[in-house]
């Protein structure tokens, strides 16, 4: 693909515009104000568009000239604003708009057309040497790296950091930013969450952090922040000098529930550390094929058949009756079979290899009878816990039957824990407590739970409590269950002022 055909890809890809409340907020938030002397400052927009960000910032660069006394000349206005646009025909409308605000604002249509030309390069922003800014913001593209066209691609790999290369585009424009912004300046940007979340989000947070950056999340769930509706989750996050003062950020939900993980993590450990297994269910792929009809119980071995279970199953404190069966081609050590040996499931899979080869983890290969995911022996060991990956109320639900869980959910095993304690002790304030510092908030309170999360989530090794703490964990008697519990972990169970 040529280059100019890869740049309008992308640009039908990214280009959602940035809404006037949330400009003013990026904006406010690095200082870029009218009522601050700007006659030092460099405003840095990397990804113009249309220039909903920039305008602002010109905007009010001109007011604080006016309101400080300042001279609106060539030689100090111009190198107060750097903004990059990668697509020719948004730059030149960009361009157009900029001028008519110059005029509007009084500014000689000599200097308007000079300034025009200087404030807005028609080029790619990442593959910039770094200049200086003292203020960025920004709307990056939300972009996966495996949705770039190659050519891009291929581009930015070359020249990038390994570290910003991975999982999002937005996350290669943050670094970038911070290379222009490095002597002590501040950067905003509404930004796609999913990157914070993520495994690449975290080795990107440690380099930010290992520089000498503080992020901070402004606002974890701005309120109608592009000019048009969208379905991808964003969050504004401020990156500022470590050590630099950050002001007009009144401390929110997430950072409560983050500082009350910290501390019980300082005191107890994890779930991972008190010797618990967490697994997400396998996949098996090509939707509900794999779910056993009633009709064909009797057609597949009963070695291959296990309990099922889905969301929809997690009702009460526990499962002991699966409602589903799911056939599996292992046995019951585990190990892949050969269909040849297995005449019931041969003739039964064989009625579904068109469905089963649609899948490309198996298209034009011979194994199209296969799970995408391994079912080993785990599985039947039991009983363990499961929980939804997506939940607006996170809970856990004990498993007696030794099912399979369906992809969409997480199973616990307990290790030394007792189960049913377990269970009770999750249930009672620590899953919130994880749901609220470490989990992507969704639409209308939903959440969404990863692995590792759940592995982060605070619990004391059961072989380390006092005799009198487990027997208080493990009483029927719920005022010394409550006694017991708000004494380990600081809260009444279910109260922990996260709500």
């Amino acid at each position: 693909m040529e280059l100019h055909a890869a740049i309008e890809q992308l640009h039908n890809r990214c280009a959602i515009y940035t809404s006037a409340p949330t400009v003013a907020r990026l904006l406010d938030l690095i200082g870029w104000t009218s009522n601050t002397d700007l006659s030092q400052a460099v405003l840095l927009e990397p990804c113009a568009g249309e220039g909903s960000i920039l305008l602002e910032g010109v905007r009010r660069l001109l007011h604080s000239f006016r309101s400080h006394g300042r001279i609106s000349s060539l030689v100090d206005l111009e190198p107060r604003i750097r903004s990059f646009e990668l697509h020719p025909g948004a730059a030149r409308s960009l361009r157009r708009l900029l001028r008519k605000l110059l005029i509007e604002e009084n500014i000689p249509s000599q200097l308007a057309d000079r300034l025009v030309v200087k404030w807005v390069s028609e080029r790619d922003f990442l593959l910039e040497k770094p200049g200086r800014a003292t203020h960025v913001a920004a709307n990056p593209p939300y972009v996966r790296w495996k949705n770039l066209p190659a050519i891009l691609a291929g581009l930015y790999r070359e020249t990038l950091p390994a570290v910003s290369t991975r999982g999002d585009l937005s996350v290669a424009f943050l670094n970038k930013m911070q290379e222009w912004a490095s002597d002590g300046g501040s950067i905003a940007a509404l930004t796609s969450d999913r990157w914070m979340f993520a495994q690449y989000g975290d080795s990107f947070l440690q380099d930010t952090k290992s520089r000498g950056w503080t992020i901070t999340v402004a606002d974890e769930r701005p309120s109608d922040p592009f000019m048009k509706t969208v379905g991808a989750y964003s969050a504004i996050v401020l990156l500022t000098p470590s050590g630099k003062p950050v002001h007009q950020l009144p401390s929110n939900k997430r950072e409560k529930a983050q500082a009350m993980q910290r501390e019980l993590l300082a005191r107890h450990g994890s779930l991972h550390d008190a010797g618990c297994t967490v697994r997400v269910g396998p996949a098996l792929g090509a939707g509900r094929t794999f779910i056993l009809d009633t009709d064909d119980v009797a057609e597949v071995e009963d070695e291959l058949i296990r309990p099922f279970l889905e969301r929809k199953d997690l009702v009460g404190s526990a499962v002991d009756t699966a409602r589903l069966r799911v056939v599996v081609p292992y046995d019951r050590r585990g190990v892949l079979i050969d269909p040849a040996e297995w005449p019931g499931f041969k003739t039964w899979v064989s009625r579904r290899r068109e469905a089963l080869s649609k899948r490309s983890q198996f298209r034009g290969k011979d194994q199209y009878w296969r799970t995408i995911d391994a079912v080993p022996t785990l599985w039947s060991t039991g009983p363990k816990l499961l929980m939804p990956e997506l939940c607006n109320e996170p809970f856990v639900t004990i498993d007696r039957t030794q099912a399979i869980p369906a992809h969409s959910l997480y199973a616990i095993w307990p290790g030394e824990w007792p189960i049913d304690v377990l269970q009770r002790v999750l249930n009672s304030g620590l899953l919130e407590i994880t749901a609220k510092a470490e989990a992507p908030a969704l639409k209308q309170g939903w959440m969404r739970f990863y692995k590792r999360f759940l592995l982060r989530t605070p619990l004391p090794q059961w072989s380390q409590l006092s005799n009198n703490g487990r027997e208080g964990l493990s009483s029927d008697v719920c005022e010394k269950f409550e006694e017991t519990f708000e004494g380990l972990f600081g809260f009444v169970p279910g109260a922990t002022s996260l709500a």
